[in-house]
């Protein structure tokens, strides 16, 4: 009775050992870091976008007030985090062109969008023809679940078994 125990037990060890290496693997990529959820009311990551320079990566976590952490890419260590009152989509969200404001989408239906200065941290509220981007028609979008940078080196995750965590895959030599 004791060998068939036995037997159950290495066989079920190998099966969830499985399942955890499987949430840590993606082809020709290895499982470099985790970065872990701030400490918020809710703490599931919704969205993730990266600069266009690469210098960092955003997360939005919880809602109502939706909390936005900027992550610095060479290190993975929380840069600053930032609570907006409502919910908001990072899709029509973009970084200003010399990487020193972030423009957040103001609300679904709204023209208006939140300007963060990322040297001051000082947030305020412009109109659309006050971004470089001016007013461009909003469209609704997915949310960034996965996002790959620009040199295909990273590729960042939300972990889809802990909604908390996210994960960085480092390209293989």
């Amino acid at each position: 009775m004791s060998r068939i125990a036995t037997l159950l037990f290495i066989f079920m060890l190998s099966f969830f050992a499985g399942n955890v290496y499987g949430q840590y693997s993606k082809d020709g990529y290895r499982f470099e870091h985790k970065i872990k959820a701030p400490r918020v009311r809710r703490p599931i990551a919704h969205e993730l976008m990266l600069d266009p320079q690469g210098k960092h990566l955003i997360v939005t976590y919880s809602s109502h007030p939706t909390v936005v952490v900027l992550y610095d890419t060479n290190n993975w260590l929380e840069k600053a985090t930032y609570q907006i009152p409502k919910w908001f989509d990072l899709s029509n969200s973009f970084m200003g062109p010399k990487g020193k404001f972030l423009y957040l989408d103001f609300e679904r239906y709204s023209s208006k969008y939140r300007r963060i200065n990322l040297q001051t941290n000082e947030i305020d509220t412009l109109e659309c023809y006050e971004t470089p981007r001016g007013c461009i028609p909003k469209e609704g979008g997915v949310p960034q679940k996965e996002v790959y940078t620009d040199d295909k080196t990273y590729y960042i995750a939300i972990n889809k078994r802990n909604r908390r965590d996210i994960l960085v895959f480092r390209k293989e030599d």
